[in-house]
């Protein structure tokens, strides 16, 4: 075979394609040199170079293969190194999942599903509902800003700040207003410009009175039997942006057969192909037309109609969505 047919081959071998061809000929012709480059060659000698040139072209495709394999050994500790970090927080993702609220009846007459689907990086959504004290449900939903490990690991340090013991000690009346601001002024924005957003909901189990607050987070959405639907939050300030908050507990009466709905915004913002948001009257259509059917299918179904909305099976962010129901 040819010079160019050989280098063509070799330069087919994966294990070879890095080696250097300086082509020598005594054809000069453009459309001759220019087939030899583009079948392999990395350069082009004429026959009558000189031994200086022969010697600094050399000397060149020779600095040019240290390089290229000094890239490779660094593409290849890149490579180890990112796959070492996949995996730390792929086992960030598990335990973070870990520390979600069983699924079922965490107190008699309430039925709680979810659907929690990370984004490919370890987010700081997290949610509870867990009893507090005898006669208390608490509800907690948080979404913190930015991406993996450090957001992630504030999130777990403030879901298990909503344990019972926890909060009975500071606050023994359960009331959500007074738990944003303790929150609100632990938590002033830093340098790093971390902030988080946060509903708390606290359910007299004997009454069925629902108290409630939010700082910033989207209203939990609730259906009710006759086919109506209420957003159960206020215009509030992120935990964090500022120590004059305004959190105030609102309250509403639950009856059998409501059900509540927590989310984060990584369900809604999602955009078709026309750049039009579901938002949030998109994700309250779907909430009310699942209403009375069953609970895990029902989240599954409206998780999907934000898919199809979006025509991709990922999200781009963390997906949060919690059905809490009156039996």
């Amino acid at each position: 075979m040819d010079g160019p047919t050989f280098c063509e081959h070799v330069k087919a071998d994966e294990h070879l394609r890095s080696k250097h061809f300086i082509l020598m000929t005594a054809l000069d012709q453009p459309d001759q040199i220019a087939e030899g480059l583009s079948r392999g060659a990395d350069d082009f000698l004429a026959k009558s170079a000189s031994d200086q040139e022969i010697t600094a072209r050399i000397n060149a495709g020779i600095r040019t293969c240290q390089l290229i394999q000094s890239l490779g050994e660094s593409y290849e500790l890149i490579a180890r190194q990112q796959a070492e970090l996949n995996a730390e927080l792929a086992s960030a993702a598990d335990f973070v999942t870990s520390l979600l609220p069983p699924m079922g009846e965490p107190v008699p007459g309430i039925h709680v599903k979810w659907e929690y689907r990370p984004s490919s990086e370890v987010g700081g959504d997290l949610f509870q509902v867990t009893p507090w004290g005898k006669e208390h449900l608490g509800l907690m939903i948080l979404d913190i800003s930015g991406h993996g490990i450090k957001p992630a690991l504030r999130a777990v340090s403030l879901s298990m700040s909503f344990r019972s013991e926890h909060l009975e000690r500071l606050h023994p009346t359960f009331d959500p207003a007074e738990i944003l601001i303790r929150l609100n002024h632990e938590n002033p924005m830093g340098e790093d410009g971390m902030y988080f957003t946060i509903w708390v909901g606290c359910l007299h189990l004997p009454t069925r009175e629902l108290r409630y607050a939010a700082a910033g987070h989207p209203a939990p959405i609730l259906t009710r039997k006759g086919g109506t639907v209420e957003e159960l939050g206020a215009n509030s300030c992120p935990i964090g942006f500022s120590l004059n908050d305004g959190y105030v507990t609102q309250s509403i009466s639950l009856e059998t057969g409501d059900r509540l709905y927590m989310y984060s915004d990584g369900i809604y913002e999602v955009m078709n192909a026309d750049e039009q948001l579901w938002g949030r009257d998109g994700l309250a259509t779907a909430c009310q037309s699942v209403h009375g059917k069953q609970m895990d299918k029902s989240l599954n179904w409206i998780v999907q109609q934000s898919k199809i909305w979006q025509r991709q099976e990922t999200f781009d962010d963390d997906v949060a969505l919690v059905g809490i129901e009156c039996l």
